[in-house]
C-alpha cells in the first residue's frame, strides 16, 4: 500500500514538472510598469520611438473620464510608420491651428531646432489596456515646439480635464488639450504677461 502511494506521488510530481513549461508559455506577458517607462513606450508605440530621458512620464485625466492617462515625450523621425501596427493615431494640433494639419504632409516639417523630432505620446486609461477597442486610446502629437512641459488642470465645456502646458524658446505658453474628438493647440501668452493669457474657447 505504501509503495503504491509513493509510486503515485512520483507520477504526479513528474506530470507537474512536465506541465510547467506549458503553463509558462500560456501565461500572458506582464505589461511593463512605469518602473521601466522605456519598455512600456516600446510595447505601446514600437521601437521607432526613443524616450526622452530628460522629461519623466506625466499623469493626468486628459479626457475627463475619471481614469488616469499618461503622457510621455519621445522622438521619432518616422512617427507614421507603425501607427497601424500599434493602434495609435498621429495628430498635428500645432500645424492644424495654422491651417495645415495633415500629418502625411507635416511630418516633413522641422520645428524642433535640436533636430530631435520630439513628440508627445499619450495613452488614455493606461492602467487598463484596450487592445481590441474600436475607440482610439493612443495618440502621437507631432511638431509642437517646446522646451518644457507639464500637466495642468483645465475647465473645458463645463468639464474638468487636464491639458499639456508647453513653453517654447520664446517663452510663449500654450496648451495641448483633448476636445472629445481631437487634440487642439492653443496659444496662451508670453511668460510673465498675464494680460495676454486667454483660455481655449468653450464652444
Amino acid at each position: 500500500m505504501r509503495r503504491a502511494l509513493i509510486s503515485s506521488l512520483c507520477c504526479l510530481a513528474i506530470c507537474v514538472l512536465l506541465a510547467m513549461p506549458m503553463w509558462a508559455q500560456s501565461a500572458p506577458p506582464q505589461a511593463p510598469s512605469f518602473g521601466d517607462p522605456a519598455a512600456y513606450l516600446v510595447q505601446q508605440f514600437g521601437p521607432s520611438f526613443k524616450l526622452d530621458q530628460n522629461i519623466p512620464p506625466m499623469f493626468g485625466d486628459m479626457d475627463g473620464d475619471g481614469k488616469e492617462d499618461v503622457v510621455m515625450v519621445a522622438s521619432s523621425s518616422t512617427p507614421l510608420m507603425s501607427q497601424a501596427q500599434f493602434g495609435f493615431k498621429v495628430e498635428d494640433p500645432y500645424d492644424s491651428y495654422f491651417g495645415t494639419g495633415d500629418p502625411r504632409i507635416t511630418t516633413q516639417f522641422t520645428l524642433h531646432f535640436d533636430g530631435s523630432s520630439r513628440c508627445f505620446l499619450i495613452v488614455l486609461d493606461w492602467r487598463h489596456p484596450q487592445a481590441k477597442s474600436k475607440v482610439t486610446t493612443k495618440f502621437v502629437l507631432i511638431n509642437t515646439p517646446f522646451e518644457a512641459a507639464r500637466i495642468v488642470p483645465l475647465r473645458f465645456k463645463k468639464k474638468d480635464i487636464h491639458a499639456i502646458e508647453v513653453i517654447d524658446r520664446s517663452t510663449l505658453h500654450s496648451l495641448l488639450f483633448w476636445t472629445g474628438k481631437r487634440w487642439v493647440w492653443s496659444a496662451q501668452g508670453m511668460e510673465g504677461d498675464d494680460s495676454m493669457f486667454k483660455m481655449p474657447p468653450t464652444n
